[in-house]
Formats: structure tokens, sequence, C-alpha cells
């Protein structure tokens, strides 16, 4: 089952608190946010320590040495490289045992001295302790190999990072009374969940997760975490959403065509069912006012004197997160209609076209008229937002090769003339020869009928 992540603005529960234990509730957040990266961070640098102990016990064994340099000798027979193998696990083993005697303790055993043995982790919890425990490693473990092959450095947790923790029903428990839903949390902490205007639905989904809702399908509640940022408090509420049955027909396969003049088009390889979505005319009036208000706050920033770096780039990062969430808020209602789009004419899978070197010349410049293009619209986080609601749908998402896709006619496979808008078929055998027909229908309607389907 996928799970997902919605952000939710919390607020302290000051019913019967005086200033004083309030303020001694946001000392508490504070004190846990000041430190738990400086655990987080203590934690995977002592798990790499760890390793990197039996690593040094084996290149510093002779033996082993030894049958590394021979295992790379080139001509061996199958046999021979066989026993040499069968030595080098011995030796492994041996050396195995070493690092046993040396570190003495069981991994999990290992990793809760880590976190409990740095000053002020008392203040944090059990809950928070292990659930940052299971992060950490979960982390480590995934980057393990490209750390080992020195393509990427361990994982450096900074100050503010989320603070993990289970939702429980014990420790920590989410609730609803006379229609407000509440947290309680740790060190007698509660909080109200803000919804605001819920464009994203999340009073829906809490009500899904505590069984509330009419709906036959009950959302599985997963450890989440607390987010303290600019002076508010929003809770990264992570739930496992099941896969909820439709109809669905094995051949019929939904194409998407991401474009300038149509954001998103889609079609169908089998019927003439298609849609255009997003509008192209608002998408870049509303880009182009956040560039200008950019480039009039750059100007202004240079001219002003006096205060620090700071505080002169801190409108401007401003505008930069209005901008960020203006269209991740557009990819987001973007894919949803890509999904219903693909509910409503029961596809089983959905084609992409593979956006790698995307609008680059053979040299590797990016052409001249695709450049506005890149510079307006992030193609990636759409398709990233696509799939994982695909997931969601239990619709299979495949990305096909991208060439020739827009300059041949979806329904004889010949290629064609096309402008920026339109398609014309130039194969007089061919039932839309003459005819004028969308591009992007028709880019899309070859995505869904491709067969030219990249592994990943």
């Amino acid at each position: 089952m996928p799970k997902i992540t919605r952000k939710i603005e919390l607020l302290l529960d000051r019913t019967g608190l005086s200033k004083e234990e309030v303020d001694a509730q946001w000392y508490t957040l504070n004190q846990i946010n000041d430190n738990l990266y400086r655990v987080a961070n203590d934690l995977i640098n002592k798990q790499y320590l760890r390793d990197e102990i039996e690593n040094i016990l084996l290149l510093s064994d002779r033996e082993y040495i030894d049958l590394q340099k021979q295992l790379k000798k080139k001509g061996l027979g199958e046999e021979i490289r066989a026993e040499l193998g069968t030595q080098m696990l011995e030796v492994k083993k041996r050396i195995d045992g070493y690092h046993r005697e040396v570190i003495q303790r069981p991994l999990q055993s290992f990793a809760y001295s880590v976190v409990t043995a740095g000053e002020n982790t008392a203040v944090f919890g059990t809950g928070i302790l292990n659930t940052l425990k299971q992060d950490v490693y979960a982390r480590y473990k995934t980057d393990t190999k490209e750390i080992r092959r020195g393509e990427k450095s361990i994982s450096n947790y900074k100050q503010g990072m989320p603070i993990p923790f289970p939702i429980d029903n014990k420790s920590v428990r989410l609730y609803e009374k006379d229609g407000t839903f509440y947290l309680d949390w740790y060190r007698g902490i509660r909080f109200l969940l803000r919804f605001g205007r819920d464009a994203s639905n999340n009073r829906l989904i809490v009500k899904r997760c505590l069984g509330m809702s009419e709906a036959t399908v009950r959302y599985k509640v997963c450890s989440s975490s607390l987010q303290l940022r600019n002076g508010k408090i929003f809770l990264l509420f992570v739930v496992d959403v099941p896969k909820e049955p439709f109809r669905q027909e094995k051949d019929m396969v939904v194409g998407v065509d991401l474009g300038l003049n149509v954001p998103v088009s889609v079609a169908t390889n089998k019927t003439s069912d298609r849609r255009y979505i997003g509008n192209r005319e608002s998408f870049l009036q509303q880009r182009m006012v956040f560039q200008r208000r950019f480039k009039a706050l750059q100007r202004l920033q240079l001219t002003r004197g006096g205060r620090g770096r700071y505080h002169k780039l801190a409108p401007l990062e401003r505008l930069r997160e209005s901008e960020r969430n203006w269209v991740r808020t557009k990819n987001h209602l973007f894919s949803k209609e890509v999904i219903t789009f693909a509910k409503q004419v029961m596809a089983s899978t959905i084609n992409m076209e593979r956006l790698t070197g995307f609008g680059k010349a053979k040299t590797g410049e990016v052409k001249e008229d695709k450049k506005f293009m890149l510079r307006n619209w992030s193609y990636f986080e759409l398709q990233n937002q696509i799939e994982y609601k695909a997931k969601m749908a239990n619709i299979k998402v495949q990305y096909v090769t991208p060439a020739f896709t827009s300059q041949m006619c979806s329904e004889c496979g010949q290629i064609g003339e096309r402008n920026s808008t339109h398609f014309q078929c130039k194969n007089p055998e061919c039932k839309n020869f003459g005819k004028d027909i969308h591009a992007d229908y028709n880019g899309a309607r070859n995505i869904a009928k491709s067969n030219d389907i990249l592994k990943e």
C-alpha cells in the first residue's frame, strides 16, 4: 500500500493552562528541536564507524588481501575461482568473529546506547528515540552502497529536522471530540489540528484514519513527525492508503503528453477519449508575475544599505517559497485530473515519455525554442506526482521512448507535418489524411499506443 504525507498546522491547546505552563511546553519543543539533529548525526556517524571497523579488520588481514589479489587474476578456471571464493567466505567468518568481540553488542542495543548517551535526550521520550533510530538506519542502509563507492557522503542532519514519533494510541493519541481533532503528545502537550481551507481534504483523511468516514476503506496511521518552522508547528502526517479497486480494462492505456501550449494532454490507445488539462496563458502569466516581483526585489535589495545579508535575502527566499508552493499545487491538481481521467476510461496503464535530455540538442545544449519552456515548467515533479497517485489507484506507470511521438500520425504511424498546435497526416491511405488534428492529442495518443517501453 502506498504511503502519503500531509502537512497539517498544529496549535498548542492552551485550555486550562497558565502562561508559565504554555511557556514550559514551548521550551520543551524547542529543546527537542535544538538537540535532535545532533543525536541523529551522532547515530549515523557511529553506524558508519561500526561498519568501518569491520572493513579495517578485513584490509588488515594478509590472507584476505592475498585471496583478493588471486581472484582478480585473469584466466582462472571456474573450479579455482569457486575454491578461492569458499576460502574468502571462511576468512570473512573469522573476521566477523573479531568484529563481534570488538563491538560486543548487537545492532539494536548498540543503536539504543548511542541515542541515549547524548545530552538532554531524556526530554525526547522513548517513542521519539526509537523512531529516530529506525529512520536514521533506514536512510543509512539505503545510501550504504553509494557511500562505499565514494559517490555519496554520509547524510548530514540539520537543526530544525522533523521530530519523528509513532502515533500508537498509548504515548501519542489522535482523536476527535465535539468536532475538533486533537493530538495528545509527550509530556502532557496537546495540539489542535488546524485544517484551514483544506484544499487537500486533510480532514477527510484524518477521519478515514479514525474510522469516522462513511468510506469502507480505512487508512492506516504510520509514524509521523512534527516540524517547528518560523514560530509555527506542523504535523507531517504519514498515512498508508489502501488501493481502492475500480473496474479496469487490461489493454486500456492512457498516454500523457506534457507541453507548453497545453500543460497536460491525455488520450487513450483504443478510443477517441481525450482531455486537455491546464491553461497556457494563465499558467505563464502567473510565472511571469513571480519573475517580475523577483527582479524588482533584487533591485530593491541592491540599493538598500545597512543590515545583514540574511535580512536582505529573506524577502527573496519568501517569494521563492511562494512560487514553489504555487507550482507544487498546480502539479497536484494536474496529476489528480490525469488519474481521474484514467479511472473514467478504466485504464490499467499510464504511459509517459522519459524526459532525460528533453529539449537538448546533440551537443548537450538546450535548444533555443525550449529554454523558456524548461525554465517555466516543473515536468519532473508532475511526473512524480502522477506516479504516486497512480500507485494509490493501482494503475501501472511505464515510460516510453519520446522519439517521433509528436511527428508521427497516431492512426497510421507515418511521419506527418506538425506546427505548434496542429498535425496533418500526409499518407493518402490514412483516414486522417489532410485533416487538422490537435497536435497534443495526436502526441498523447502516440504515447498511449507506443510499445517502445524503457526499462527502469
